[in-house]
C-alpha cells in the first residue's frame, strides 16, 4: 500500500521542493506496467521492409519490369482527369487541328536521290526519324527503312536548310548513344539551335521478360530505356511576343510510353500531339516515315512507303487561305502565357474565329 502523505519521513531543506518527487505523475505513469504487444509475424516484418524500401531496380533485375512501369497516370487519355482546365484546352486544340487538317499526303521516294527542293514549298515543322546505325544493331528483325542504316555525313545532305521557313522547328529522333552529338551538329549545320529535348521513356507493360535485354551499341554503358528527339529552332521566337505562331507549356518534354517489340523503330504517336499543340504552323513534314506515320496533316516521305498519293498543286492549295492554325476565345483564355515585357509591342495573335465554326461541346458544369 501506498503510505499516507502525513507517514512520509521529512525531507531535509536542501531538497525540498513543492512536490515530492518520488510521488510525482511522471513517476506514477512511468511506474505502471505496460502491456506486452506481441510482434509482427515474419511475413508481415518482411511486407514492411520491402514497402519501405520500394527498390524498383532490384525488381527490373529480378522480372525485367521497368521501373517507369509503375508511373501512374501517364496515359495521355487520363493525364489530365484532375486537371480540368487543361483537359478542357487539350480537348480544343485537338478538335480545331483536326478540322483545319488537309488530308494526308505521301510520297515513296529514296531520299538519298529525292530532292527536297522539287516538292515546292517550305515547310514550317520538319519532323525526322533518321535510320541511325543504332537502330539496325536492336534487332536482327529489322527491316523497312531502318533496315540499312545512314552515316551523319548521308543525313546532313538533305536539303533541310533550303526547304525550312524563317522561323520554322524542326524536331529529330537520335536515339540514345553518339547520334545525340551528331543531331546537334546535323542542327547546326542546317541553321538550327537547339531549343528542347523531348524524352521517351521506355516501358515494357506487355512485353517484359526475366531475361535482361542487350545491345550491341558500344558507347552504351547501362540498359537502354529511354530515346531522345532534339527539337531546334530557326529565327527568333519569343514566348510573349509570337503567341500567333506558337503555343507553349501545354505539353511536357517527358513522354511514357510502351516501346515496340521485336527492334521496332516506330516511335510514339504523342510527339505528333505535342507537335501540333505547340506549332501553329500548318506545312508539316516527316521525312523517312513508313505507313503506320500517315497522318492528316502531314506530308509524309519515305522509302518504305508502300504507295504514294502526292501533287504538288493539290497539296500547296491546302495554304491559299494562309499557313497558320486560327484559333478561338475559349483556347487564348485558357493557354499558358507569359507576361510581356516592359515597353514591349502589344502581343500578336493568331486570328480569333467565332465559335459558332468550331462545333464543341460546352465545358463540363463543374468549379474549377
Amino acid at each position: 500500500d501506498t503510505p499516507s502523505r502525513s507517514s512520509l519521513p521529512p525531507i531535509p531543506s536542501r531538497f525540498a521542493s513543492s512536490r515530492p518527487s518520488h510521488i510525482s505523475k511522471q513517476n506514477i505513469r512511468l511506474s505502471r506496467p505496460k502491456a506486452s504487444i506481441p510482434p509482427p509475424p515474419p511475413a508481415v516484418v518482411v511486407e514492411q521492409v520491402q514497402a519501405r524500401r520500394n527498390d524498383y531496380n532490384q525488381h527490373y533485375v529480378d522480372t525485367g519490369e521497368r521501373p517507369q512501369n509503375f508511373i501512374q497516370d501517364c496515359d495521355i487519355r487520363s493525364r489530365f482527369e484532375e486537371y480540368p482546365k487543361l483537359r478542357r484546352l487539350i480537348e480544343l486544340k485537338d478538335q480545331l487541328v483536326q478540322r483545319d487538317a488537309h488530308d494526308p499526303m505521301y510520297l515513296q521516294c529514296d531520299l538519298k536521290h529525292f530532292d527536297l527542293t522539287n516538292l515546292g514549298t517550305q515547310f514550317d515543322v520538319i519532323l525526322i526519324d533518321p535510320p541511325w546505325q543504332e537502330y539496325s544493331t536492336r534487332s536482327i528483325s529489322s527491316s523497312g527503312t531502318h533496315a540499312g542504316f545512314w552515316e551523319a555525313e548521308e543525313i546532313a545532305q538533305l536539303k533541310i536548310a533550303e526547304i525550312s521557313a524563317n522561323p520554322s522547328f524542326l524536331f529529330m529522333w537520335v536515339g540514345n548513344g553518339r547520334a545525340l552529338d551528331e543531331g546537334r551538329q546535323l542542327m547546326r549545320k542546317w541553321g538550327y539551335r537547339r531549343a528542347e529535348d523531348v524524352t521517351w521513356v521506355k516501358t515494357n507493360k506487355v512485353k517484359s521478360s526475366k531475361r535482361l535485354p542487350t545491345h550491341n551499341e558500344d558507347d552504351l554503358l547501362l540498359n537502354s530505356t529511354k530515346e531522345h528527339c532534339l527539337m531546334g529552332i530557326k529565327g527568333t521566337v519569343r514566348r510573349n511576343q509570337d503567341g500567333h505562331i506558337i503555343h507553349a507549356n501545354i505539353d511536357t518534354d517527358i513522354i511514357i510510353a510502351e516501346e515496340m517489340c521485336d527492334g521496332s523503330t516506330a516511335k510514339p504517336d504523342e510527339l505528333y500531339q505535342i507537335i501540333e499543340h505547340f506549332c501553329l504552323g500548318r506545312r508539316k513534314l516527316e521525312l523517312f516515315g513508313e505507313d503506320h506515320n500517315i497522318r492528316r496533316g502531314w506530308l509524309t516521305l519515305g522509302k518504305s512507303l508502300s504507295s504514294s498519293n502526292f501533287n504538288q498543286s493539290k497539296y500547296l492549295s491546302n495554304f491559299d487561305k494562309g499557313v497558320l492554325l486560327s484559333t478561338i476565345p475559349e483556347i487564348e483564355e485558357l493557354r499558358p502565357k507569359s507576361p510581356p515585357p516592359r515597353k514591349a509591342p502589344q502581343t500578336q495573335n493568331p486570328p480569333v474565329m467565332s465559335t459558332q465554326l468550331l462545333p464543341i461541346a460546352p465545358p463540363p458544369n463543374r468549379r474549377f
